[in-house]
């Protein structure tokens, strides 16, 4: 077994099952650990619930949502000595802007809409938006991600569609470990645009694309996702 540790950071109405194609790989390269986002109400806060059990010397992996609260992590522990600190960090289908007010007005809307209807998971043209157009109409996928929405349940929902992301582009001069910058060609979420900012602003990352892929890359592409971070362990000495 490796002496690498993993942890891996969910996204936005996902929990530990959203790994669950990536994992057998993974388990291969280290000891895995996840991360949680139940609770916090801030991606400041979500970051330092995760804090004290950070294992030390590790890669950190975090998509979409938990790409910004990774990206927190990193940033936290910039100033810790070498060994305790973050050996990497992965950073799948996210971005560091801020929320834009019509993003901000649209979920204080689903917020309110849900004072009075009741909790079904998320809408299936929301799920849909998060696939890669030839795969909106994959049930297995679209099943998968609506059983975590309702497994998570509505007060998560209420918390999570909460958050105000804050803009991360100032802090990443700080974060100088290796890093990787994962997008997806066809994703409706997250620009390419927002993943090359990404990438420069970090001293040390590097960005690769995955085509023909959605939002969901760790579903719908993981052969990929576990080559790309298997090569980038081994040219980086991870």
């Amino acid at each position: 077994m490796s002496s690498r540790q993993f942890l891996l950071i969910p996204g936005f109405m996902c929990d530990a099952s959203l790994w669950s194609e990536v994992l057998p790989d993974l388990e291969k390269l280290g000891q895995i650990h996840f991360a949680d986002l139940s609770q916090g109400d801030s991606v400041e806060s979500m970051a330092q619930r995760i804090l004290p059990d950070l294992p030390a010397n590790c890669i950190v992996i975090g998509f979409s949502l938990g790409g910004y609260v990774a990206r927190q992590l990193a940033w936290l522990t910039r100033n810790r000595q070498e060994g305790e600190g973050l050996t990497g960090l992965v950073l799948l289908n996210t971005s560091a802007r801020a929320s834009t007010a019509d993003e901000i007005a649209r979920n204080q809307q689903q917020i309110r809409m849900l004072t009075t209807y009741p909790y079904k998971g998320q809408t299936m043209t929301a799920l849909r938006r998060a696939l890669h157009p030839l795969r909106q109409d994959n049930m297995a996928l679209l099943n998968h991600l609506q059983a975590m929405s309702l497994a998570l349940g509505k007060e998560v929902f209420l918390r999570q569609l909460g958050i105000q992301r804050l803009d991360g582009h100032a802090q990443l001069a700080d974060i100088t470990c290796p890093a990787m910058v994962i997008a997806s060609g066809n994703d409706q979420m997250r620009s390419m645009d927002e993943a090359e900012k990404l990438a420069t602003g970090l001293p040390d990352a590097e960005l690769h694309v995955v085509e023909d892929c959605g939002h969901m890359s760790v579903l719908e592409r993981a052969p990929e996702v576990n080559r790309l971070l298997a090569n980038w362990l081994v040219q980086r000495q991870l």
